[in-house]
């Protein structure tokens, strides 16, 4: 049945989203903001006014505007200060934040209004469509988030019987647990739905910078990684290699392209496990790879580089026997420049013999 395989997929998500560390969750829960703010914010502006007009209902209650004109008008002060706070901060924290100062502000104007109105009796349902608001909070929420949320609309609902009287607490607290777990409930099902979302996007993003030969990344990474021609969080000291096959041009012509591309993917899965965590391996292009060595300097960039030469040299294991050429330079803050001298040091190095390691 379609819902037993609904629930083993939650079940599975669920079982990811356990797994997630700290910094992996504040990711998601990133890029799960981003994905709906503009939804949420343009949702949370179209009920901050239209929640404005609810003075025509307060009419009807009271035969005039004036009680209720301030409590209602007073939410387009929040609104301005939501404009432009969204407008100069977009990390998830303060984004959060002030979309529940809204939200909750909208509670507070309509709690306000309620304080002057002459029947008080449909309190319940403007709480019951208060939830409104708290089901679209939800779409850029932590669970936890959401049910901190709803305990402060509830604590807010009995402070202000303290003033207001209602005629029917009972009642309208007894309407909002039930509501009040709903949106708990369907938001937690979002953010599973959410997390299969977010696992394709990431394979995408992947897939994107990947080389699908050589399993390694590819010059897009660089995209990602340099902007204005600088590395992004690169860990001091930074070395940066470029390294070449030798021959590889005889290597397809006297073996076949197959074999050579048994190479190129040889070297991928080398490079790879003889690379720290941290480093980047990027296929350059053709038979060049670069390597970003992070938190290396030159000498030991150079000893590893040498290292792996002669792994190289005397392996066994290669589809054919084959040597490289490596070029090394020093990371100077100027990519563009940087990545001019590691290309001079490789090509000192074919113009040495070949099979050896340059530094520049």
């Amino acid at each position: 049945m379609k819902i037993i395989t609904n629930a083993k997929s939650l079940m599975t998500l669920y079982k990811d989203y356990r797994t997630m560390t700290c910094e992996d969750l504040e990711d998601f829960y990133q890029s799960k903001c981003d994905y709906y703010q503009d939804y949420v914010g343009i949702s949370l502006i179209a009920g901050a006014i239209v929640s404005v007009t609810y003075i025509f209902s307060d009419y009807f209650l009271n035969g005039s505007f004036l009680p209720t004109l301030i409590p209602r008008f007073s939410i387009l002060v929040v609104l301005f200060l939501f404009l432009i706070i969204t407008n100069f901060f977009k990390s998830r924290g303060i984004t959060v934040f002030i979309d529940y100062v809204l939200g909750h502000g909208m509670v507070l104007a309509t709690i306000w209004s309620i304080y002057h109105l002459n029947i008080k009796v449909h309190a319940s349902e403007g709480f019951i469509i208060m939830n409104l608001i708290f089901i679209t909070l939800g779409f850029v929420s932590r669970p936890r988030e959401i049910a901190l949320s709803s305990l402060i609309f509830i604590l807010e609902i009995l402070i202000s019987n303290l003033f207001n009287h209602y005629e029917n607490l009972e009642i309208i607290i007894a309407l909002q647990i039930p509501c009040a777990i709903a949106v708990f409930c369907s938001h937690c099902l979002l953010t599973l739905v959410y997390l299969d979302h977010y696992r394709v996007q990431q394979k995408l993003e992947l897939a994107m910078v990947t080389d699908p030969l050589t399993q390694v990344y590819n010059r897009h990474l660089l995209e990602k990684i340099v902007t204005k021609n600088a590395l992004i969080d690169a860990k001091e000291p930074v070395t940066i290699a470029m390294l070449d096959i030798d021959f590889f041009k005889q290597v397809n012509d006297e073996h076949g392209h197959y074999t050579g591309d048994l190479t190129l993917l040889y070297m991928g899965q080398m490079l790879s496990k003889q690379t720290h965590e941290d480093d980047y391996v990027i296929r350059f292009g053709g038979e060049e790879f670069i390597i970003i060595l992070k938190d290396c300097d030159v000498n030991n960039a150079c000893a590893r580089m040498e290292q792996f030469r002669r792994d190289i040299e005397v392996s066994k294991d290669t589809p054919v026997p084959f040597t490289i050429s490596v070029g090394i330079s020093k990371y100077t803050g100027d990519f563009a420049k940087t990545i001019q001298n590691v290309d001079h040091a490789l090509y000192k190095a074919k113009n040495s013999g070949r099979n050896c390691v340059v530094v520049v």
